[in-house]
């Protein structure tokens, strides 16, 4: 396993030319799960998951979406690195991760400490554990893995949650921020070093620009061209006939949000 630090050898770490601005998809995999998929390399976030632990409210993915994450075909042809923000199981899955490690023999993965040790609780090799980069907690680092620069934030998940870390991620010229499951102040978020942040795509929670205070801390949080709201429910709930159902809150959070694009199907994507 690999720690977290600002450079990493020269066989995993690779010094790149200046970005170009290529064109990359940013796909809709499964609930907060999130595909960037550059012209050579791509990152999947919090997507990796095969085993429903919540009774249905949230989305996995299709198997055929799992197939093709496993054998690194369509979508996935490029894929590089995962990623997990937190260790919640609609967020990260240590078996499906543990397989995926089997199954590849050229994908890193980037997961807070808490959830590594979910893994190592599956006896991977020590080859395999080699490919983890461990995020500790409390951390603002920044590193590049087959040339996608990779910076890591302490995003605060809520009281009582495990830890959560935020990435923004740069693929092909083009940043992406994923919040994972956020529930942060903007003095929090300050304290991370998350102040006006750049990117051109800011991929969170639904439901955090919800309130004004905390629309407003994402505002002074991020600079983003693009908002793209994800974790909506799998499951319809009395709460949401006041919007006209699941299509109603996507129909509202779209309109709720600046330059906003809700993906509402699997491997649905925008390109940037």
């Amino acid at each position: 396993m690999k720690a977290l630090k600002n450079t990493l050898p020269a066989s995993i770490a690779v010094i790149c030319a200046p970005f170009t601005a290529n064109a990359v998809e940013v796909c809709h995999i499964a609930n907060a799960g999130t595909l960037i998929k550059g012209e050579t390399a791509s990152v999947l976030i919090d997507g990796l998951i095969l085993e429903d632990q919540y009774d249905g409210q949230f989305h996995l993915p299709s198997p055929e979406m799992q197939k093709a994450m496993f054998e690194k075909t369509g979508l996935f042809e490029t894929l590089k690195l995962v990623i997990a923000t937190h260790r919640h199981g609609d967020h990260f899955d240590a078996t499906a991760t543990r397989q995926h490690m089997n199954e590849t023999d050229d994908v890193q993965y980037v997961l807070p400490a808490e959830a590594v040790e979910g893994v190592k609780a599956l006896n991977p090799s020590p080859v395999q554990m080699d490919r983890i980069y461990s995020v500790p907690d409390d951390t603002q680092m920044e590193w590049t893995i087959d040339g996608i620069k990779v910076e890591a934030f302490d995003i605060f998940h809520g009281p009582n949650q495990p830890q959560n870390t935020g990435y923004r991620i740069t693929v092909d010229g083009k940043r992406f921020f994923h919040t994972g499951d956020i529930s942060a102040s903007r003095e929090q978020l300050e304290a991370a070093g998350i102040n006006e942040l750049e990117v051109d795509g800011l991929l969170i929670v639904f439901w955090y620009g919800m309130d004004e205070d905390r629309k407003a801390a994402m505002t002074k949080s991020w600079k983003a061209e693009k908002i793209l709201p994800n974790h909506f429910s799998a499951k319809p709930a009395p709460w949401m006939e006041q919007f006209g159902g699941p299509d109603g809150v996507m129909d509202m959070v779209e309109n709720s949000y600046p330059n906003a694009i809700v993906h509402r199907r699997e491997g649905e994507c925008t390109t940037f």
